[in-house]
């Protein structure tokens, strides 16, 4: 039962929504062992090239007082342009996907240096009756229909035949998420309570829509991915079901006119609504009461469940059933009927006319989507050192050491002292983990799970029921971690109601960010700033809702939380100044990722600097902190580290797409506005009073 990502990014503080794009390779396969030992030479050797790398991104001819994301970055969208389908978008992260799919790859087919053991040998499975797929030539047609019918019939099947009479919505969508954990129409979990994470509750609400967004489905700028979006489900139901064009166009038309009408109840997210705004605690009754003329929520519950829950329960975003109820009555049975049996097959639908290598990497996802936490596992047996793990437990203490000093320094006297007391126990009790899973117990969780490599759609189906039993079992459990799948597999992300910041297996591959022999102002440039970024989350306008123990309550005293909406405005304004895809970046209430990068990027340079001083005395910043023949000092690098994270190019036909789905500013814009803030920089880069990265109004919180 896999609930709304809105109210699971709420709890998650993410550095970046991951691509769906690999980008150019840049860099070669580093699936071979780096010895333990470099000769000279060798040391020379990989510092020159990093050298070498950092400069090929960048446009010295740009002054870095005028726009530094250009300095920095100005080479790189010709070094490697995002020009085609394959390449929607270019980027480090990009780079980091394809590279860990590399190694992925490996451990899937067959690394004669690895041990598999017999959870590991269920995932191959998995992933070989994927890619036999191609060779069976599988008619899906068959068995999409034949899962279809254990739950009913769709009517631009059955066409004439289909009885309006024998259709309850409700009663569909509760029997497939009770046996398949598929939520359509409307979403339903169990998780932890927000505010007692010590217990679980059952959560009901806004439905995950596919194109996500509210403005993707509602806004007249983004018609064009409407119209992608139903052109790709006009060719799936002729592909997949044999339906005639003709009637895949009307059938593909009535179900993107449908989650229109559904997509006007979702939360807006440029209000910047909270978990305690969006979420009421209720009982079914009242539910019941309140929306049973037209969804009849004790049956979607008790059907779904398998059991009368007596217990409280949380209804998030009432405005979505609001206007749920309006639009089902108005809506034909047999749209919502074509609806919900598209929405449930979709998902599990493989062009096998693909390319081979298409079909690879398509096969590679699924996998990942299915068993993120074991394949990440794999990687991690298979490549881990304990040097790099060492090297992000030393940044990350440093990293606390700088901002306990900040909290506790007259830099934030704005906070009031008792407030900023309660935040150093906060900071204090904040972990930092490796998201290795290597004490995750997986022959409990899949031990009883069978698959075959024979049979691809029956693996998918298993996966899902044993998901779903998973699911209904935490009715009666004690809260577990947050599971988000593949959203903690790319991306360093700060757990709010666990207090705890993962940093995933992916983004520690050697010689990208880090490396032993290199400068660390590139470690605290690069790492530093990513893992300071995902602390600030911790008190940002999100974060600073949760307690040290991961519960929503506000342990803000009245004045130091309007001093703080005062300074969130000021960076409210100075972001939506900015020019993207010749529009201007729309404004919004919540800043919680530009007080982030502003906060991290300012916490890691603190960080780098107390590092500097400390091997100054004991004479361990030597020569090393400077590459060979780079014209700039250790400060400048940290700053064109900083920046180089975020070189990037998107494709302008997808520009506006992320603009309206990522809560994430573009690559540019978080550098240049943290840059643009910060006094040292400017002292760094020697920028005068009034230049564009050193304006006269500047935004800080942390």
């Amino acid at each position: 039962m896999n609930w709304t990502l809105k109210y699971t990014c709420q709890l998650i503080c993410v550095l970046l929504a991951c691509a769906n794009t690999l980008a150019t390779p840049l860099v070669p396969d580093r699936n071979t062992k780096i010895p333990d030992v470099l000769s000279n030479r060798d040391i020379a050797v990989m510092r020159a090239a990093k050298t070498n790398a950092i400069v090929n991104n960048m446009n010295t001819k740009v002054n870095p007082c005028d726009d530094f994301y250009q300095f920095a970055c100005g080479k790189w969208k010709r070094e490697y342009p995002a020009t085609t389908i394959e390449h929607l978008t270019t980027g480090l992260f990009e780079e980091l996907t394809q590279l860990m799919e590399r190694k992925v790859e490996k451990l899937l087919t067959n690394d004669t240096n690895f041990k598999y053991n017999e959870i590991d040998i269920k995932v191959k499975d998995f992933f070989e009756s994927c890619i036999n797929l191609v060779k069976r030539k599988v008619n899906f047609r068959e068995k999409l229909i034949e899962i279809i019918s254990e739950f009913g019939e769709m009517p631009a099947l059955s066409g004439d035949k289909w009885d309006e009479r024998n259709f309850d919505w409700v009663e569909t969508v509760a029997k497939i998420s009770r046996k398949y954990g598929k939520d359509i129409i409307i979403g339903m979990d169990i998780m932890a309570d927000f505010k007692d994470n010590s217990i679980n509750r059952v959560y009901i609400g806004q439905a995950e829509l596919p194109l996500e967004s509210r403005t993707m489905y509602l806004d007249d700028s983004t018609a064009v991915y409407r119209k992608s979006y139903k052109n790709k489900i006009r060719k799936e139901l002729e592909k997949f079901l044999g339906m005639s064009t003709q009637l895949a166009t009307k059938t593909a038309d009535e179900i993107v006119e449908f989650e229109v009408t559904l997509a006007r109840g979702l939360v807006d997210d440029t209000l910047g609504l909270s978990l305690d705004d969006l979420s009421q605690l209720t009982t079914i009754d009242k539910l019941q009461a309140k929306y049973g003329k037209e969804i009849n929520m004790k049956k979607l519950m008790n059907i779904t469940l398998g059991e009368i829950v007596e217990d409280e329960v949380y209804e998030y975003a009432a405005s979505y059933q609001e206007n749920l109820i309006d639009i089902m009555p108005n809506t034909p049975k047999a749209v919502i009927a074509n609806y919900i049996f598209y929405t449930f097959i979709n998902d599990y639908l493989l062009d096998t006319e693909k390319s081979e290598k298409k079909h690879k990497k398509t096969c590679i996802d699924k996998t990942k989507s299915y068993f993120a936490k074991n394949v990440d596992n794999m990687v991690y047996r298979r490549y881990s050192t304990g040097k790099t793990e060492n090297d992000v437990k030393y940044m990350w203490q440093k990293l606390k050491e700088s901002f306990k000093t900040k909290l506790l320094s007259d830099e934030l006297n704005w906070i009031s002292a008792p407030t900023r007391q309660y935040a150093l126990e906060k900071l204090d009790a904040l972990r930092m983990e490796i998201n290795s899973y290597s004490e995750h117990n997986f022959t409990e969780e899949f031990g009883t799970l069978v698959t075959s490599k024979d049979d691809y759609l029956a693996n998918v189906f298993a996966l899902m029921e044993l998901d779903a039993k998973r699911a209904l079992a935490k009715l009666h459990e004690p809260p577990q971690p947050i599971e988000a799948g593949e959203i903690l597999s790319y991306t360093p992300a700060n757990i709010l109601i666990e207090n705890v910041i993962k940093v995933p297996v992916s983004i520690l591959q050697p010689y990208i960010m880090w490396g032993d022999h290199y400068p660390t102002a590139v470690k605290f440039g690069t790492l530093g700033t990513l893992v300071g970024h995902e602390l600030i989350h911790a008190f940002d306008d999100t974060g600073r809702r949760f307690d040290k123990d991961g519960n929503s309550r506000d342990w803000w005293d009245e004045k130091s939380t309007l001093i703080f909406l005062n300074r969130t405005e000021c960076f409210s304004d100075q972001y939506s100044h900015y020019v993207y895809g010749n529009r201007t970046l729309p404004k919004s209430v919540s800043q919680s990722e530009n007080i982030a990068d502003n906060g991290g990027m300012r916490l890691a340079y603190d960080a780098y600097l107390r590092w500097y001083e400390d091997a100054m005395r004991t004479g361990d910043a030597d020569k090393m902190e400077n590459l060979p023949n780079f014209p700039y000092n250790f400060k400048q690098l940290f700053f064109i580290s900083f920046a180089q994270v975020w070189c990037n190019d998107v494709h302008p036909e997808v520009k506006h797409l992320q603009t309206a789905t990522d809560q994430h500013v573009p690559g540019e814009f978080r550098v240049i506005g943290p840059l643009s803030n910060f006094d040292d920089f400017a002292e760094t880069f020697n920028c005068a009073k009034g230049t564009s990265m050193n304006p006269r109004k500047k935004c800080e919180i942390y």
